[in-house]
């Protein structure tokens, strides 16, 4: 089975050695490479181009933006699998690929793969993050919890023929929206398979919430399934449940943040305190270095007068 593996980029200097290498040291030997670059203006070129044959396709060219990159790369592939390592994430180990083809020759009737991730935090700590089975995938999709994601994903190729490729109507959430229709799609089947893929970088596109939000909130009012009366009611259980869970963590973080500015006052006042006691010392130890002296100087008239 060859694996077509993407990876879409622009200006990814800092990020993107770190993932090819996690792809060139795969034991799976039949992977084809692509790698389709939004005309990055930094070194990215120069670190993909390094690497040879060994990116079987390397465009280079402006873009709409992720999405449309994504459906660049899905059109070149010729693999019956498909997967998209971002230019900011890297496989979890030198295994995953073989391991994911073996569980798919197991398990021939899953014409979806996914499984667990790392997530990688910028103040430097990180997590395993598991999903929600199958069967819960659409109610874990509704609350935005605990479902999969694209970076944790393998894709038989012909899902693209039967659903299409990723809508570039959006800019952050066109997966979701695509998954949506894997997921109404009752002739597909999704496999979980428990085990950790990708390290994944907290950070990128889909951290900024508001559009994120917004294209998600817009695509849930577009899918049909969703706007059926047991849907529409689960969302509002959802929305609600999601509304008190935020709502006690920011109370939570006020107080948090209320008692850490009455300990940075008391703080303060320590420091005021302490500084001022430092600056009563070195009064003191001023005037015992001037008393001190005039005693020297003071014994050293009297030998004077001695004389």
């Amino acid at each position: 089975m060859k694996v077509s593996v993407i990876t879409v980029c622009k200006n990814s200097e800092k990020t993107i050695e770190r993932s090819i290498q996690s792809l060139m040291a795969q034991t799976y030997p039949q992977i084809e490479y692509i790698v389709i670059d939004g005309d990055s203006t930094d070194g990215t070129k120069s670190i993909v181009s390094q690497y040879g044959d060994r990116v079987t396709h390397f465009i280079s060219e402006p873009d709409n933006g992720i999405y449309s990159a994504m459906n660049k790369g899905i059109k070149l592939a010729s693999g019956e699998l498909l997967y998209f390592l971002n230019s900011d994430d890297y496989l979890f180990d030198a295994n995953v690929i073989q391991d994911v083809v073996y569980f798919i020759a197991e398990h021939p009737e899953y014409d979806f793969i996914y499984g667990d991730h790392e997530a990688r935090f910028n103040f430097g700590k990180s997590s395993i993050h598991k999903p929600a089975s199958p069967n819960q995938i659409l109610k874990e999709m509704v609350c935005l919890g605990e479902c999969f994601i694209q970076p944790a994903s393998f894709f038989k190729a012909d899902l693209f023929q039967k659903l299409g490729l990723f809508s570039e109507a959006y800019k952050i959430a066109a997966d979701y929206e695509w998954f949506a229709r894997l997921l109404q799609d009752q002739t597909l089947q999704l496999g979980y398979y428990p085990r950790t893929l990708v390290s994944y970088a907290h950070g990128g596109a889909s951290s900024h919430i508001r559009p994120l939000f917004e294209e998600v909130f817009a695509i849930q009012n577009q899918v049909p399934l969703y706007q059926e009366p047991e849907w529409l009611n689960q969302r509002l259980v959802e929305l609600q449940k999601s509304f008190i869970d935020k709502y006690d963590r920011l109370e939570k973080t006020h107080q948090l943040s209320q008692k850490r500015e009455q300990r940075i006052i008391y703080l303060e006042s320590q420091e005021d305190s302490l500084q001022a006691q430092v600056s009563a010392l070195r009064e003191e130890l001023e005037t015992l270095k001037a008393g001190a002296l005039r005693r020297r100087i003071w014994r050293k008239l009297k030998r004077l007068i001695s004389n």
